[in-house]
């Protein structure tokens, strides 16, 4: 077997086993869930818990231009990914450390303490991101990453359902802070397995094409790829717009409760259809990845995420009922699971081996601040009402379409 076609293959199975104990592990600390219980038990600003809901988001994404300017031109990546794997155990080690040895005595310190390692833990996330699409970008063949995030996202999304009841069994059988101590260190044991199963990824030697610059010129050139090259703009402006779904979508369950009578209890299982959509298309998104265009599934994704603001709006006035009111959480998952595997995948395809490390982070950093969208939703909420926020993330998703829809197309013949 050529070199190529086993590190390829080695790769797709520690990379597909590595988003599947981060997405196992994720269920166990969930943004959405999880941490705003337990930021919710230590203050009563719901600032402070929207700001811990979207960090691990938001830390994976800021500081990737840092990290690309620190690789790009070395041969050989991974060393850096195993040294964030080192600061990224160590800080969820103090976060676990800090709950079990202050208990429920000082929940101020508490609150600090964690939210400096969730911070370390969130950051050194992000400096590992660029390594690890660069090795997925050194090895695996353009037409099997759809497939490669694809199985990523399907099997880590079905084990992270299966989590939930587990989670929720821990919530309720220990006393605070311990029970959120014990589904972190569930996260903690995942986390460790994920990093070292990666830790053994196969990465030949780049050909380094042009000599090693230094960290500030690295990043002098990460301004001139955003300055000329317009692409890529297109790009990072249609990411950031198609994120605007994020607005809308603490809302929903909202309007479903208070407007359409719903039960909070019937609300809640809104998550299977959520699930259903992110889950089910995945195999699409992937085939379409592989054998048609990026820029196709992130077309055809953000048509998909279209419809659930229309929904939203239309429920306003008349009740759409339960299950059609469901389709609001099913193509909001089905669009989520879409855009994120064809934004990843046109990215290291166009980007050009030598400067893909800086490319893949300039653009990561950049597209950061979205993390905060279901922030500004509020905001919008708080000022014109939930009517102009549905048409806003409608508008907004219209023009991300047309971004969308200049971008150049890699492979030749589609449009």
């Amino acid at each position: 077997m050529p070199e190529n076609e086993s590190h390829a293959r080695t790769n797709m199975v520690l990379g597909v086993l590595n988003g599947i104990f981060f997405n196992l592990a994720g269920a166990f600390t969930h943004g959405g869930t999880v941490i705003p219980l337990f930021i919710s038990s230590l203050t009563e600003s719901k600032v402070l818990i929207g700001v811990f809901s979207t960090l691990e988001a938001f830390g994976w994404s800021f500081p990737q231009v840092f990290s690309g300017a620190i690789i790009v031109g070395s041969p050989l990546v991974l060393w850096l990914y195993n040294r964030m794997s080192i600061v990224r155990i160590a800080s969820f080690l103090s976060l676990l450390a800090l709950i079990f040895f202050l208990g429920d005595d000082n929940h101020h310190f508490l609150l600090v303490g964690f939210g400096i390692a969730y911070a370390v833990y969130s950051l050194t996330g992000g400096i590992a991101g660029v390594p690890f699409m660069e090795i997925v970008g050194k090895t695996i063949p353009s037409n099997r990453r759809g497939t490669f995030f694809g199985l990523r996202m399907f099997f880590g999304g079905l084990t992270a359902v299966a989590a939930g009841p587990v989670v929720k069994q821990f919530l309720a059988a220990y006393p605070f802070p311990y029970n959120f101590g014990y589904s972190f260190m569930i996260a903690f044991i995942l986390i460790n397995g994920g990093l070292l199963i990666f830790a053994f990824a196969k990465e030949p030697a780049s050909e380094v094409k042009q000599p090693k610059k230094n960290f500030a010129e690295n990043l002098k050139s990460a301004y001139m790829i955003y300055s000329k090259d317009s692409n890529i703009r297109r790009l990072i402006f249609s990411r950031i717009l198609s994120l605007c779904f994020l607005m809308a979508m603490p809302f929903y369950v909202i309007v479903a409760h208070q407007n359409l009578g719903i039960s909070k209890a019937l609300a809640a299982s809104y998550l299977s259809f959520e699930m259903a959509g992110y889950l089910g298309l995945n195999f699409l998104w992937g085939w379409i990845s592989n054998h048609v265009s990026n820029k196709r599934v992130m077309k055809l994704a953000t048509v998909f995420s279209l419809i659930p603001p229309v929904i939203a709006l239309f429920s306003l006035y008349e009740n759409p009922g339960y299950v059609i009111f469901g389709l609001t959480f099913f193509f909001n998952g089905a669009a989520a699971s879409g855009t994120g595997l064809g934004f990843l995948n046109y990215l290291l395809e166009i980007g050009p081996e030598e400067n893909r490390p800086i490319l893949i982070g300039l653009v990561h950093t950049l597209v950061a601040p979205a993390a905060f969208m279901s922030v500004v939703g509020g905001l919008i909420i708080e000022s014109v009402g939930l009517k102009m926020l549905f048409i806003l993330t409608f508008l907004c998703l219209v023009i991300s379409y047309f971004y969308i829809s200049r971008l150049k197309e890699p492979r030749s013949g589609i449009i």
